[in-house]
């Protein structure tokens, strides 16, 4: 946490939703993990806003501000909400069918979906064949819109981000409430392009027809050269994949 902390602050960013798989925890490791974010944030100026990702029936689903292990179990073993609500973001959607990202966003009422994830769809091109496929439905301009990424290293060099205004008290608990109400902009830096949510909410359907219109010659080409990376990667025998992990994790940033 130190390190993404320091990593990030040096990048001009001031905080962060961060996320951890819930199988990975049991209640102490839990605890542990929530306190660890609170003791950094206080020592660094740094702000982590503590979340969790949970595998809800097949698809990847991020919650925050997270409280208690027993509240999150109790959503995973039966999409009880608690209360407080906690606020719930289906994470990298353009990897799943369509139609079951459909049916998760209703089951679970989720309140916004990760548009855009650095890792699944690239830093210098947006989802547009799921963003199609968003148009369709009547209640695509009701969701927050976030992008995001997945930090598998402190030395990221982070594409998505998330603004919101200056808080009167700069907390983690300020900028959860600018995040959950709406009140943010959801920014991709090399291409500028931005969706914003709350007062002065964007309209989806014109601002998909502005994504129609940019060639994204450098994004088209940097997935060329992942995809045929990927291919070469998922060739290798599995012990060779996972010692070849931060090498991997390397070249996906750069890429």
């Amino acid at each position: 946490m130190p390190e993404i902390a320091s990593s990030l602050s040096a990048r001009g960013l001031s905080f962060c939703v961060m996320t951890e798989h819930f199988e990975d925890f049991d209640a102490l490791k839990f605890d542990r993990y929530v306190q660890e974010l609170k003791d950094v944030s206080a020592s660094s100026g740094f702000l982590f806003i503590p979340g969790i990702e949970v595998h809800l029936s097949g698809l990847d689903t991020i919650i925050f501000p997270v409280r208690k292990y027993e509240e999150i179990a109790r959503f995973e073993a039966e999409g009880k909400d608690s209360q407080p609500p906690m606020f719930k973001v289906l994470a990298h959607p353009s990897k799943y069918r369509f139609q079951d990202v459909m049916r998760h966003l209703t089951k679970y009422q989720l309140n916004g979906i990760e548009l855009w994830n650095q890792q699944a769809d690239g830093s210098y091109i947006p989802p547009i064949d799921f963003l199609e496929l968003l148009k369709s439905q009547a209640q695509r301009n009701h969701f927050r819109y976030f992008f995001g990424c997945d930090l598998h290293s402190a030395n990221l060099t982070v594409a998505n981000v998330l603004s919101v205004p200056s808080p009167n008290e700069r907390t983690a608990e300020a900028i959860a409430k600018a995040l959950i109400e709406g009140d943010f902009v959801s920014r991709n830096c090399p291409t500028g392009i931005e969706y914003r949510n709350g007062s002065g909410k964007t309209d989806f359907d014109a601002w998909l027809q502005t994504l129609r219109r940019k060639s994204y010659s450098r994004g088209k080409i940097l997935r060329s050269v992942r995809h045929f990376l990927r291919s070469l990667y998922r060739m290798l025998p599995r012990d060779t994949q996972h010692s070849l992990n931060d090498f991997k994790n390397f070249v996906r940033n750069k890429v």
